[in-house]
């Protein structure tokens, strides 16, 4: 076992409570168009930000729009919005380019998923679901409904983002500055690790291919264009994985929600590894979060912040910007997460765990 890092003792002594939370209330309004300035600004890097915004509702509404803008927060990661086949004439480009133009301007940054399939999608058919086509690997581990981990390295699969009308093309052409790559960590999904064993490849290689060729297809188009990757920190070891990514986004380094945002928050990671599933972790949790850890054998609670620490901290070392993402409402955990974080030299998001709503920068 690893003995604990000395960074570990700032997140001991977390309190926890679990509650709810509401999104605010959107009315129809106009979406400013005024044509952006560049966001090569003096605050449109990457290693300028130092607060940002998590927010992937799949409908943002006019006056979300613009809280966004008038915030403080130097980047935002927003779902690709036109890919939700409920939604496909959103006016993205607007938004981004609203967003842009905002006294403080914003780095505009895509949420995409690249390691599932998700039913909401434009790119899916009527008919499909596991095993149909041969690539959709097997349902979300986590329990997220209508999402399912695929096997990437398919021709197919690598068609609905590389194609000439893919969606990479499409969020080059709305403006944003990059992209925030989710479930990264699918080459460990164990069916998706049979499905590359009948394949006779390595998933973890494919992974880092995939995300070369992403990255790839961008910055041909844009140099300089933002790869940012969620999850996987084990990846740190690779360093041809590290040549590719700008950064690293962690979720639930200190506090953890439930699938389906059940619940949304506030459930503290195990400080250690000598921690995990011991009955002093568990008598420690709310009954909600007590419930999750025990029904879900996959979730984050059976990790310890000691081992995510030990990955993000070796990543920090090799001049990766770090972005902290934790899933807590109760005022003193967002703020224990907040400080715990910054003192690590990361750059933390605190939220619920549906990432819908909005939120003002933490200063």
């Amino acid at each position: 076992m690893r003995a604990i890092p000395p960074t570990v003792i700032l997140v001991l002594g977390f309190l926890v409570a679990c509650s709810g939370g509401s999104s605010p209330s959107a009315d129809e309004m106009e979406i400013d168009t005024t044509p952006a300035s560049p966001v090569a600004a003096a605050s449109g890097t990457l290693s300028a930000v130092s607060h940002w915004l998590y927010l992937i509702d799949i409908d943002l509404e006019p006056d979300i729009v613009d809280l966004i803008a008038a915030s403080g927060h130097d980047m935002v990661v927003l779902d690709f919005i036109p890919s939700d086949a409920s939604n496909p004439d959103y006016p993205m480009a607007d938004v981004v380019q609203q967003l842009h133009a905002a006294d403080h301007a914003k780095l505009v940054i895509a949420y995409i998923d690249i390691g599932e399939a998700e039913d909401y999608r434009t790119y899916w058919q009527n008919g499909w679901g596991i095993g149909n086509p041969e690539w959709i690997a097997g349902a979300d581990p986590d329990g997220w409904a209508g999402n399912f981990p695929v096997a990437f390295w398919h021709e197919d699969w690598r068609d609905v983002w590389l194609g000439s009308d893919g969606y990479l093309q499409q969020i080059v052409d709305a403006g944003f500055d990059g992209v925030y790559l989710d479930w990264i960590d699918a080459y460990s999904d164990e069916n998706v690790v049979l499905l590359a064993e009948n394949d006779g490849v390595n998933p973890e290689d494919e992974m880092v291919r995939w995300v070369g060729d992403i990255a790839g297809f961008m910055r041909s188009q844009r140099p300089g264009f933002i790869v940012i990757g969620q999850n996987a920190a084990e990846l740190t070891d690779r360093d041809d994985y590290l040549d590719i990514i700008d950064a690293i986004a962690q979720e639930h380094v200190w506090f953890d929600g439930g699938a389906d945002s059940d619940p949304p928050g506030d459930c503290p990671l195990p400080q250690s590894d000598d921690d995990i599933d011991t009955a002093n972790y568990l008598e420690s949790l709310s009954p909600r979060c007590r419930s999750y850890v025990e029904s879900d054998p996959n979730s984050p609670l059976h990790v310890s912040t000691e081992e995510y620490l030990s990955y993000l901290e070796l990543a920090l070392n090799k001049g990766k910007i770090i972005f902290t993402v934790d899933y807590a409402i109760e005022p003193e955990n967002v703020a224990n997460a907040y400080e715990s974080s910054r003192a690590l030299g990361f750059i933390p998001f605190v939220g619920s765990r549906a990432l819908d709503q909005f939120q003002e920068s933490v200063p």
